[in-house]
């Protein structure tokens, strides 16, 4: 990836810098369970759409109960599981990624530079991969944050975008991955590849 393919990104990605800061600050100042804004703003801007009340009722109650604590993937999967009987990859990792900034987001994109295949939603074993896949998913992004890409694309987001010392750095490359998905689709080997399954 380019400098100029990195700013073009980061231009693209305004929008939804903006879109993320709002939730970002609404988030420790408002009970998320019952605020309609919020909920509003943040299934805008993680796509979250056409689920049942239900859904939306646990979620953000969840949400909230978890916003004091130490946010952890793999009991958030397993809850929304258990009450929904929803597997939820994604939005379990949103919602921690929410309460830790420092914490990935699971998106195809990061699991296609990686080299890796979700697991089947019909799989007897989901669960258990997922939580397998998140941790390989914290370690590619704690290694590419440090390679000299990862380290051109925060300098120059620091450079582009003023609110950047409210954004941890590992979003700052998410917003950057989302951006510029069609490339890094066509391109993965353009990132390191996850290490072998142990």
């Amino acid at each position: 990836m380019t400098i100029e393919k990195i700013r073009q990104a980061i231009d693209k990605a305004r929008k939804g810098i903006a879109q993320y800061l709002e939730i970002m600050e609404l988030f420790p100042n408002t009970d998320v369970s019952v605020d309609r804004d919020f909920q509003r703003k943040f299934n805008g801007f993680y796509r979250i759409k056409q689920r049942p009340a239900v859904w939306y009722k646990e979620y953000y109650s969840y949400l909230e109960k978890q916003k004091n604590k130490t946010p952890d993937f793999s009991a958030t999967l397993r809850h929304l599981h258990s009450v929904l009987k929803r597997y939820e990859p994604s939005f379990s990792s949103k919602l921690v990624a929410t309460i830790d900034p420092n914490l990935p987001i699971w998106d195809s994109i990061v699991l296609n530079n990686m080299g890796i295949k979700p697991p089947l939603y019909t799989s007897k074993t989901k669960i258990y991969e997922a939580e397998r896949i998140y941790k390989k998913i914290q370690e590619w992004h704690e290694t590419n944050m440090k390679s000299d890409k990862g380290q051109l694309i925060l300098q120059i987001f620091r450079e582009l975008v003023p609110e950047h010392n409210k954004i941890s750095d590992l979003k700052k490359i998410d917003f950057v991955l989302w951006r510029s998905r069609a490339e890094q689709t066509a391109s993965p080997d353009r990132w390191e590849r996850a290490p072998a399954s142990r």
